[in-house]
């Protein structure tokens, strides 16, 4: 076979290609059969399929990706969110949710805050999520000094989480854990929150009733 044969072949690929392609852009050959939709666990994946505006039968070479991942990210649970398609007939919807980390309870409800400090939704908080007291509204450098403490904590030994009762918090410079066996442990600011962190642990399997770990290389207990 000659090349110029074989150009001849090329090109006759490439317009049978071209048309095919155009064919399935017009007619709705490959249509939506399936949207699945993952990562959501409080998220309702029937409201992401409401928001997304995906609709089962349409031509999935035409859905717009972009506005459905733009409609879905707007939801509170949802921090980031992949839309793709999958050959013959199924969109993919993949969530990454925001992390809970504290609330604080107001007159209109509890706000639940996430893990990089932006307010989630205002209503039940979830298990595992820990409530501020005693913060100023106005001051805006509270919660972040808390959520950094929670943070730290977190990545020290996640169960401390689970016993704490409430974290009082006046200013970002007077954090103090209350536990619910009882027991203080004092934080004072959120500097050195790794440090404070591994005092913490260690504290918390020691007797002792009041603890002030704001200089955690210098450890006391009344």
């Amino acid at each position: 076979m000659n090349k110029k044969v074989i150009a001849i072949v090329i090109g006759a690929v490439v317009v049978l290609v071209a048309i095919l392609g155009m064919v399935a852009w017009f007619v709705p050959i490959l249509k939506v059969g399936n949207i699945d939709v993952a990562g959501a666990t409080r998220t309702d994946p029937d409201q992401v399929l409401e928001v997304s505006g995906i609709v089962e039968g349409e031509n999935l070479l035409r859905v717009d990706a972009t506005s459905a991942a733009l409609n879905i990210v707007e939801l509170p649970w949802v921090k980031s969110v992949t839309v793709n398609r999958s050959l013959p007939s199924t969109m993919t919807v993949d969530l990454v949710e925001r992390e809970p980390a504290v609330f604080v309870k107001r007159s209109d409800g509890d706000h639940v805050i996430d893990s990089e400090g932006k307010e989630i939704i205002i209503g039940t908080p979830p298990v595992g999520t820990v409530e501020v007291a005693g913060a100023d509204e106005e001051n805006s450098e509270v919660l972040p000094a808390v959520i950094a403490a929670i943070n730290a904590i977190k990545e020290q030994d996640a169960q401390i989480i689970e016993n704490i009762e409430v974290v009082e918090a006046p200013d970002q410079f007077d954090i103090l854990f209350k536990m619910k066996d009882g027991r203080e442990i004092y934080w004072g600011s959120s500097d050195n929150s790794h440090d404070k962190a591994v005092a913490m642990s260690t504290v918390l399997k020691r007797e002792g009733q009041h603890w002030n770990i704001s200089s955690p290389t210098m450890v006391t207990v009344r």
